[in-house]
C-alpha cells in the first residue's frame, strides 16, 4: 500500500481562498500562484504554496489565524475548482496547491442584503444570499 499527501478530486469541488484587498489587483491579472507570502511566514511556514479550505464556515478560523488585526471590509473570499487539480495535504486540516490558478478559474465572494441588496463585508452573522462572480468582474468591496 502506497501512502502519499498527494491527491486529485475528479468531479467538481470548489475551494476557498482568503486575502487582502491590495493583492487583487496582481490576482485578477496573474491569478494565484504558489509562494511563500509574508502570512505563511507570520505562521512559520516556509512552504510555497497556495493555501486553501474547503468549507465556506472555516472562514473564522482562517481569519482568526491570519488576518484577526484586519477589518474583514479589507480581505476578500475566492473560491476555485479543484477538478482535475493536483493538491496536498501536510496535516489534516492543511491544503494547498503547488501549480497556479488561472484568473479565468477564480470566483469572488459578495454577500447580498436580502432587504437592501446593499454588499455586506464576510459577516457570518447576517442573513444574506451568497453570489459567486467571475475575476474578469471585480469590483472592490466599499464600505457600507
Amino acid at each position: 500500500m502506497i501512502i502519499t499527501n498527494e491527491f486529485i478530486w475528479r468531479i467538481d469541488h470548489y475551494a476557498y481562498h482568503l486575502t487582502n484587498i491590495e493583492a487583487m489587483r496582481y490576482i485578477c491579472s496573474e491569478g494565484l500562484k504558489p509562494i511563500c507570502g509574508e502570512r505563511s511566514k507570520s505562521v512559520n511556514d516556509d512552504i510555497k504554496g497556495i493555501f486553501f479550505f474547503e468549507n465556506l464556515y472555516m472562514i473564522n478560523d482562517w481569519i482568526d489565524a491570519l488576518y484577526k488585526n484586519k477589518n474583514i471590509y479589507e480581505l476578500e473570499l475566492l473560491r476555485f475548482n479543484l477538478k482535475n487539480r493536483k493538491w496536498l495535504m501536510r496535516n489534516i486540516d492543511e491544503y494547498y496547491l503547488t501549480n497556479k490558478v488561472q484568473p479565468n478559474k477564480i470566483e469572488y465572494l459578495r454577500l447580498c442584503d436580502k432587504e437592501q441588496n446593499i454588499y455586506l463585508p464576510l459577516d457570518t452573522d447576517k442573513e444574506a444570499v451568497i453570489e459567486w462572480n467571475k475575476l474578469s468582474n471585480y469590483k472592490s468591496l466599499k464600505k457600507v
